[in-house]
């Protein structure tokens, strides 16, 4: 028999939206933080991929800048004047014969344009070209293309910011820039040009946005600060190539790069505005450019002594 006291009920109404409204809120909070989550993932990654490229990069770069000066005719000196200076600036730190078949626009040069800043604001990256005579011992040694050294040579490296090949670029995104090391050498007795000093380096450093360098000087009174390229040559070393006493030794390069990171942040980027950075001492403003807030950046010094000349230093 059938007991119709027994009546079985549902929710009522009001249940229900007590129900969903928790149900709601408990979904938000999770979809909070995955969301918060998302985001740091994103900052952790491109913040990592970024350094990681600078620390690997950087350290080769710093290794190979240190040979500057070693076993050249300098006398241990670094200026633009005497033939063999670990950092070339004039046809005069090269033989004269080699000098004169020289193309100076791959010589050390203040503010070339090839970079993602703003040439009107006059912050563009710098160009950086030094020379040595390797000592090989032992092991088979390579340039910084990877090319094997050959003894006799002195070897000639040219580090610039040039834009990454298309098959590099990422559509829709900004154009994206390299820091390359061009490799070239000559013989001191024979050469009248520097061999494959001009065609396309290897790449040393991935999403560069600009390359600055500063030089520590010595002047005659042994009083040490930094200066650019620009302020080297055009206020610091006399015309007159015999007058050596007034002559300021550099000692050390201070290497200055801007890189941004290779993936997107996402949302995030209306938070990130900045578009004036300090490398080397030096104010660099990017392109105006919408997608510039959609990549981290981070500004990298290092200061790399020249160990070859220390003695005159």
């Amino acid at each position: 028999m059938i007991n119709y006291k027994k009546i079985q009920r549902g929710f009522t109404l009001l249940e229900l939206m007590i129900a969903l409204v928790l149900g709601l809120l408990i979904i938000a909070a999770a979809l909070a933080l995955f969301m918060n989550a998302q985001k740091s993932m994103n900052f952790q990654s491109g913040m990592s991929s970024l350094q990681q490229n600078a620390n690997f990069g950087l350290a080769q770069m710093a290794h190979e800048i240190r040979h500057a000066n070693l076993n050249t005719p300098s006398e241990q000196k670094i200026n633009n004047k005497d033939i063999g200076s670990g950092v070339i600036f004039a046809a005069s730190n090269l033989p004269t014969a080699v000098g004169s078949g020289a193309d100076s626009k791959y010589f050390t040069r203040f503010g070339l344009d090839n970079d993602d800043t703003n040439l009107a604001l006059g912050s563009s990256s710098d160009q950086l070209t030094i020379q040595f005579v390797p000592d090989i011992r032992g092991d088979e040694q390579y340039d910084c293309e990877g090319i094997k050294i050959i003894t006799g040579r002195t070897y000639v490296y040219r580090y610039y910011l040039d834009k990454l090949p298309n098959e590099q670029q990422i559509p829709g995104a900004l154009d994206r820039y390299g820091l390359y090391c061009d490799a070239g050498y000559y013989y001191t007795t024979t050469s009248t040009e520097v061999v494959g000093l001009g065609a396309q380096g290897q790449l040393v450093l991935q999403n560069v946005d600009a390359f600055k360098i500063r030089f520590l000087v010595k002047n005659p009174a042994k009083q040490l600060r930094y200066v650019t390229i620009q302020e080297y040559l055009d206020n610091l070393m006399p015309d007159d190539v015999t007058d050596k006493q007034d002559y300021h030794s550099i000692g050390a390069v201070e290497i200055g790069l801007l890189i941004a990171s290779s993936e997107s942040i996402g949302s995030d980027s209306r938070f990130n505005t900045q578009a004036t950075y300090k490398i080397a001492g030096q104010d660099i403003t990017l392109k105006p450019n919408t997608k510039n807030s959609q990549y981290l950046r981070q500004p990298i010094t290092q200061v790399v002594s020249f160990r070859n000349t220390l003695g005159a230093f």
